[in-house]
């Protein structure tokens, strides 16, 4: 469970030099509906095989890109207030009786809603996890992903678009946010991390509306994320097979 320091300092001081600063640790209340079985995080977390080289050209990237949008540390909260995690009624929704990921609020186009956190991992097999359907891309040319089937946060719960609305409300984003450095001036530096984002109104103005309070936040998964799961689904198929032609 993500968890907030909290710190104790006597009501009475006497003798500075030789107060004891007591540091307690107070959980993160969990967002509605959250499951048992996932932890939450309120940042990423990384696998043995993610290097400090590996994370350092993720913030040499960052400051090349000065076209991505910097996420002020203020809005980057253990839980968001502007979402909700609602369990879907309707039996004609392809996620009925499970989760999806809801406005709490208007949310106007183009607006940051969430970052997706998760666990950041190489894309070797040995550090992949092929059964989870939480895996995003995170840099194709340093191989990394970021898997939130076992932690994450809420963004975990944006379902995909299809069979649920004509077309997406947001979109998966690259972005930068800061984070804590030893090496550099000031004790920080900008990382490209990947975000949530209401989409853009257009140029035709078709979206400006946004995302309205009690709308779905949908968002696409991409043609390679239906294809895998396609080509999984059917060597799956032909394993039952094949054994109902044994037996």
């Amino acid at each position: 469970m993500a968890t907030l320091l909290r710190v104790t300092m006597p009501s009475k001081i006497r003798h500075p030099a030789n107060v004891v600063v007591k540091i307690e640790r107070e959980p993160t209340p969990l967002p509605k509906n959250w499951p048992t079985d996932v932890q939450f995080i309120n940042d990423q977390t990384y696998s043995a095989a993610v290097t400090p080289d590996l994370r350092d050209a993720l913030s040499r990237i960052a400051n090349l890109n000065n076209s991505l949008s910097k996420i002020p540390a203020a809005i980057l909260r253990p839980s968001h207030p502007i979402i909700a995690i609602q369990t879907i009624a309707p039996q004609t929704h392809p996620a009925h009786g499970e989760c999806g990921l809801f406005a709490a609020q208007h949310l106007p186009p183009d607006s940051f809603i969430c970052l997706y956190l998760g666990l950041v991992h190489t894309n070797d097999a040995s550090d992949s996890d092929p059964a989870s359907n939480y895996d995003l891309s995170y840099d194709r040319d340093l191989a990394l992903s970021i898997d939130s089937a076992k932690s994450g946060n809420e963004s975990r719960f944006a379902n995909d678009y299809r069979g649920i609305a004509a077309r997406p409300n947001a979109e998966f984003r690259d972005c930068l946010v800061q984070v804590a450095s030893e090496r550099r001036a000031g004790g920080v530096k900008w990382e490209r991390r990947v975000g949530i984002f209401v989409l853009s109104a257009g140029k035709a103005g078709k979206r400006k509306a946004g995302i309205g309070q009690g709308e779905e936040i949908l968002v696409s998964y991409g043609k390679g994320f239906w294809d895998s799961r396609h080509a999984a689904a059917m060597v799956k198929l032909e394993g039952e097979l094949k054994g109902q032609t044994l037996e």
